[in-house]
């Protein structure tokens, strides 16, 4: 089993029954950390706190946040969850792989499901490392929240001993990357690379995806931001 359960996040989640459901689930498997981004209904809610039963102590500490980025700030190893991979340039694996990935990485884990409805957007997905999908009928492919959540919870503890893809890795913090790419979009504006507005968007994610497939380290970043800063200064010197 995975020594660190990941933290269960759900983006703008519309039902608070499903909220609650989803904190008795994790109670039931031993998940201890539930981040809320912008729940629909606003918070507390009182529907949330009668399904979680005896996982109410989960709603007690869930923690709230205004955007996806500050959710996953402090995240080494985000897990995204979708149906589909809209053709998304990522590693997607199934429910029953996905405890490979999480124990070839170290630090702090998560798991990222979105809105009922809709699911994550694109940019969303975007921000994580890895895309899991769980296999369903194609006569009722949909899946209730909590039920999506109760499978992927299930999926990582019931491994006692799982072989890892490859050596485990600390790869650096959500924040960190993102400051790293805002440096360098920055810079990459400034020398005409993203001169194109209309484009700027499908480059932004195509360079982003290319650089979050490298599963970057903290020492990665500071190599990184040296030879891009070495490079830009050499460009702008006289």
């Amino acid at each position: 089993m995975v020594q660190t359960l990941p933290v269960i996040i759900l983006v703008s989640p519309q039902m608070g029954e499903n909220i609650g459901a989803t904190a008795r689930i994790m109670s039931n498997f031993g998940y201890e950390e539930l981040r809320l981004v912008l729940p629909r209904d606003g918070w507390p809610n009182s529907k949330a706190e009668e399904m979680a039963a005896h996982g109410a102590y989960i709603l007690k500490d869930a923690r709230i946040f205004q955007t996806v980025d500050e959710a996953v700030a402090d995240i080494n190893f985000l897990v995204a969850t979708t149906a589909h991979s809209r053709y998304m340039n990522k590693p997607m694996v199934t429910s029953a792989r996905l405890v490979d990935q999480l124990h070839s990485s170290t630090g702090k884990t998560a798991l990222m499901f979105g809105r009922e409805r809709s699911g994550l957007t694109n940019e969303e997905l975007q921000l994580a490392d890895c895309i899991v999908s769980i296999p369903v009928s194609e006569k009722n492919p949909s899946l209730n929240l909590a039920q999506a959540v109760a499978v992927l919870a299930y999926e990582i503890i019931r491994v006692e001993k799982p072989i890892p893809l490859r050596e485990p890795v600390s790869l650096a913090p959500k924040h960190e990357i993102n400051y790293f790419f805002a440096c360098l979009e920055e810079k990459l504006v400034a020398s005409g690379f993203l001169r194109h507005e209309k484009l700027r968007a499908t480059m932004r994610k195509n360079i982003r995806n290319l650089f979050l497939r490298a599963e970057l380290t903290d020492q990665d970043l500071r190599t990184l931001h040296g030879m891009i800063n070495s490079l830009y200064k050499s460009s702008t010197t006289p």
